[in-house]
């Protein structure tokens, strides 16, 4: 034991001089923390606006339509400026509601004139009844954008982790080569020759965890009232356990991901 810490002790020495490459490295590692407890702690979604209402028109095609005509009349109500789309549906289908022959389901812009579009599309050839359909749309939900935020900055600190990790540990590795050579041919096992590496990593996930913790324990005491944020209140013990086993996780990874020698 007593030899590991001598040479951990002169493998820091000689580190010294990355000590500010050292310290960004532990930034990046908080930031990545910061990022999951936020992920961990956002809501996934908006909350979804209130329901709309929606008119539909469902017009049934004559059977004596062809392929050709069809199409043909399909585009024709299409090119309408208050269309806002058109499908098909199929006998069996039962969206927007069941249906026994062959439809166009034609719904309008919202600031269209119903009545006239639908007079009009009364007037169609090839039309053997015009349907209308009412109901309430609740849109759909989508991610909030503090969560796609977060992601983002998840993705950007754990490159930037991994390669000022890599960067330091393979700086370290050449400033003490002479002295990890001498060891690993003098037979020195493993651990004390490499162990450094790991205890120079632990160290900065170490330093990181405590960043993170420092940056949570601040930002909950500014988190605004009715905010999304307001979550991490809850979640602030146990992010704060999770801190330092995941920051030296992180830090033992960048070791193993480091070119070997």
């Amino acid at each position: 034991m007593k030899a590991f810490l001598f040479v951990t002790a002169d493998f820091l020495r000689a580190n010294l001089r990355q000590i500010w490459a050292i310290f960004l490295w532990a930034l990046s590692l908080a930031l990545v923390l910061l990022s999951l407890t936020a992920l961990w702690g956002l809501p996934p979604y908006q909350p979804a606006g209130p329901a709309v209402s929606q008119r539909l028109f469902l017009l049934t095609l004559s059977p004596l339509l062809s392929e050709a005509e069809i199409n043909r009349l399909a585009w024709e109500v299409w090119s309408w400026p208050e269309v806002a789309k058109v499908s098909f549906r199929f006998p069996g289908e039962n969206e927007p509601e069941p249906v026994s022959e062959r439809t166009l389901v034609v719904e309008l812009r919202p600031e269209s004139d119903q009545e006239k579009a639908g007079a009009k599309l009364q007037k169609l050839s090839g039309i053997t009844k015009v349907a209308v359909v009412e109901r309430a749309v609740v849109p759909p939900q989508v991610p909030s954008s503090a969560r796609i935020g977060t992601i983002a900055a998840l993705i950007f600190s754990l490159g930037l982790c991994f390669f000022l990790g890599a960067r330091v540990i393979r700086e370290a590795k050449r400033r003490w080569e002479r002295e990890r050579k001498l060891l690993r041919d003098g037979g020195a096992p493993p651990l004390i020759w490499r162990g450094p590496e790991f205890f120079l990593a632990g160290l900065a996930g170490f330093l990181g965890a405590g960043v993170h913790m420092a940056a949570l324990w601040v930002g909950m005491r500014f988190i605004p009232p009715n905010s999304a944020w307001l979550e991490l209140l809850r979640l602030g013990p146990k992010a704060t356990a999770l801190s330092v086993p995941a920051g030296l996780l992180l830090g033992l990874l960048a070791v193993i991901l480091s070119p070997h020698s």
